[in-house]
């Protein structure tokens, strides 16, 4: 009976915590009825720290978060607010028992991320931010199996205005590095895009011969660096190409912070459908560093040495290898790779 009766008591304690609402849940309850999302989330942060909250808690405060979020997103899209608001619901959403609280909230992020994406003029990091927001939409109404459709069609729809208002930007631009740059960025918001790959291969047909060299390190909220292409940069200025081979010159420029060896036998092309083949040939050259002039009056040159194996490959220097590749009919090829433990390359060839 003892027992028993401290069963009770425990429930009648855990219902008392969150079964009951005390003042504040209540004003923050009016506030949020009465559309005063601020003074609801006030109200809500001082229930939740006297740590009196009923069932309904977490739902309540969420919507007054999404709503109040929405509200400062039609007064100015670019207000740090927003993240701010949603970043607090996101903390809440694991706790929120309602369906139709997820919608509102997945549904109004995504649509938020969505006319930040389709103004005019705002540079990239708005840009990443605002496919972040439909993203991280997109995730939870995954994981909760909440308007996941509905999410996935705002997320297609703001590709299509994306990539229908910057494209023509890019496959213009007279620069082939730069126009190779301005793709890669859209298809890190925009991936499967068809018009998008179908001019991102047509311009790595052109830009085979040359470094894309590109400074631009952006981070994202996902920790990711966007469009940055430090480490084994590639280029290959002369180039054949049969049904089963390809073979040339295959030039690097090397921004790993690294002194290192270049080892051909680790070059290695795949195939757009993953396959992969290795490379032959072991002869080319590197930059070194050398001493130059009459005694006394000695500089340091940059000069080509030749290698038969292995080069000394330069953090900031070139190395060039003469190399083929043989493989099967049927074999598209894709990208040649390069990775050892200081970095990794890819040379995107377009087919």
């Amino acid at each position: 009976m003892k027992k028993i009766f401290i069963a009770a008591l425990a429930a009648a304690v855990a219902i008392s915590l969150t079964g009951c609402k005390g003042t504040n849940e209540k004003r923050g309850d009016e506030h949020l009825k009465e559309g005063r999302f601020r003074n609801a989330i006030n109200s809500y942060l001082e229930a939740k720290k006297k740590g009196k909250m009923s069932e309904e808690f977490f739902d309540n405060f969420t919507l007054a978060l999404v709503r109040a979020g929405d509200a400062e997103s039609k007064k100015d899209l670019n207000s740090d607010l927003i993240n701010n608001y949603f970043e607090k619901a996101a903390i809440n959403v694991p706790q929120v028992k309602e369906d139709a609280t997820i919608e509102e909230y997945v549904k109004t992020l995504a649509e938020i991320g969505k006319r930040q994406a389709a103004q005019e003029g705002v540079d990239y990091a708005t840009i990443i931010n605002a496919f972040a927001k439909i993203d991280s939409a997109e995730s939870v109404a995954k994981t909760r199996h909440v308007a996941e459709s509905a999410v996935k069609s705002i997320r297609a729809e703001t590709e299509k205005l994306y990539v229908a208002r910057n494209l023509q930007e890019a496959t213009s631009e007279e620069d082939p590095v730069v126009s190779e740059y301005l793709l890669l960025r859209m298809a890190e918001m925009a991936p499967n895009n068809a018009d998008i790959q179908a001019a991102l291969n047509k311009s790595r047909k052109t830009t085979r011969g040359y470094f894309l060299i590109f400074g631009e390190n952006i981070p994202d909220l996902s920790g990711k660096q966007r469009v940055d292409k430090w480490g084994y940069v590639m280029a290959m200025p002369t180039i054949k190409m049969t049904k089963t081979s390809l073979s040339g010159e295959l030039q690097f420029w090397a921004s790993t912070g690294n002194n290192t060896e270049l080892d051909p036998s680790l070059i290695k092309l795949v195939s757009t459908d993953g396959k992969e083949v290795f490379a032959k040939g072991d002869t080319g050259w590197c930059e070194a560093e050398v001493l130059v002039g009459k005694k006394g009056d000695e500089k340091i040159e940059k000069k080509q040495k030749k290698f038969k194996g292995k080069g000394k490959l330069m953090n900031e220097f070139q190395c060039s290898v003469n190399i083929s590749f043989s493989f099967p009919g049927g074999f598209v090829p894709d990208y040649i790779e390069y990775k050892d433990n200081f970095g990794i390359g890819r040379k995107f060839l377009g087919h």
